[in-house]
């Protein structure tokens, strides 16, 4: 029998993640803030925090052995953009940071994090935006960053006044999240991927903690901070673990098996398959607590563990997470996606 997860505080504990910008690149604000929320509610627990000189941040909690130690991680850094280049006009033309579609932004809220230590606000938009200037031909173009640019909130309308707003090349422009809880037990936003799967995480923990219990090895809560970009959990982990758990969200669209409800146990992706015996391990503890579980292939995708196993690393690795809509779009997950992630979390972390 699985310890209860507490489902409400890992939606409040998601909320107020979401709310924290942590573009790829600039991620300390969400990072302190998580080794605080660390702290505070695992006080009573055995625990050590670190942050790693890439910025990262790892926890440890020691099990009941230490023989083949575990390794669990999630991503904070989420999609955003850069500065590329201050325009004539004073607007911003960007660089990607992440993978994402130009049209999944379009009029969108930014903040700005200028190189002064202001922070402005703006929108992304098209060069041709207003419908009465500008002809269909000119409104209709595909989107791309030649195209596409941010306008600023303040007083300027030429490169020098922005310059003097202190904005400058290499700034980052974080995307507003809009958070919105529902009634009915769903959760939109930007950035679930993957602070969806950081608050299953948490939730794992503290189901460990409030029913005093204790992982079955030594296991390591990492939170990576460049997995956008391909690099995240390339380090971090000590030299002896065994098996890595990457919990990353797990795509619904039409012909995939993922769901909004479930945890998706992922078979393959893009590098190729996840370690068999770890996966059919994983399957087995769901079935075994009748949790809501789907497994499937994403094609389109790539996750830390693998960073972890081109960085060299000799350890089995698996990938789990909540299933979430329309990826690095507008995305939405239910409560109960959560739930089942960190109970399936909980009963790998028990498991002998």
């Amino acid at each position: 029998m699985l310890p209860s997860v507490n489902v409400d505080r890992m939606v409040s504990f998601l909320t107020e993640l979401l709310q924290i910008p942590s573009p790829t690149g600039d991620t300390d604000r969400a990072v302190a803030w998580l080794a605080q929320r660390f702290a505070a509610d695992f006080s009573t627990q055995p625990i050590t925090t670190t942050k790693t000189p890439k910025g990262l941040l790892v926890t440890h909690w020691p099990g009941k052995k230490s023989d083949a130690p575990r390794g669990l991680t999630a991503h904070v850094d989420t999609l955003g953009a850069m500065v590329r280049q201050i325009k004539r006009n004073g607007r911003l033309r960007i660089t990607q940071l992440g993978g994402w579609s130009w049209t999944s932004v379009e009029g969108e809220g930014v903040t700005i994090f200028a190189s002064n230590g202001k922070t402005y606000r703006g929108t992304i938009l098209p060069t041709h935006a207003s419908i009465h200037a500008h002809a269909a031909k000119e409104r209709n173009a595909p989107r791309d960053d030649t195209n596409m640019e941010v306008r600023i909130d303040a007083h300027t309308n030429c490169e020098k006044e922005t310059k003097e707003l202190g904005i400058r090349v290499g700034d980052i422009i974080a995307v507003d999240p809009r958070v919105e809880v529902s009634d009915t037990g769903f959760i939109r936003s930007r950035h679930l991927d993957d602070k969806a799967s950081i608050a299953s995480m948490y939730g794992a923990m503290l189901a460990l903690a409030e029913a005093g219990l204790q992982p079955a090895q030594d296991s390591y809560f990492h939170i990576s901070n460049y997995e956008e970009v391909g690099h995240g959990a390339a380090t971090g982990f000590p030299a002896n673990l065994s098996d890595l758990i990457s919990i990353d969200m797990a795509v619904v669209a039409p012909q995939q098996t993922s769901d909004e409800y479930s945890v998706t146990i992922c078979a393959k992706d893009s590098a190729g398959p996840y370690h068999m015996q770890l996966r059919r391990e994983l399957e087995a503890l769901a079935e075994a607590n009748n949790l809501r579980y789907a497994t499937d292939i994403y094609p389109y995708y790539g996750s830390d563990g693998e960073a972890f196993w081109r960085a060299g690393g000799d350890v089995r690795v698996g990938l789990i997470g909540p299933g979430v809509d329309a990826s690095h779009h507008y995305e939405r997950t239910h409560r109960d996606a959560l739930e089942n992630s960190a109970k399936l979390l909980v009963a790998y972390l028990l498991s002998e």
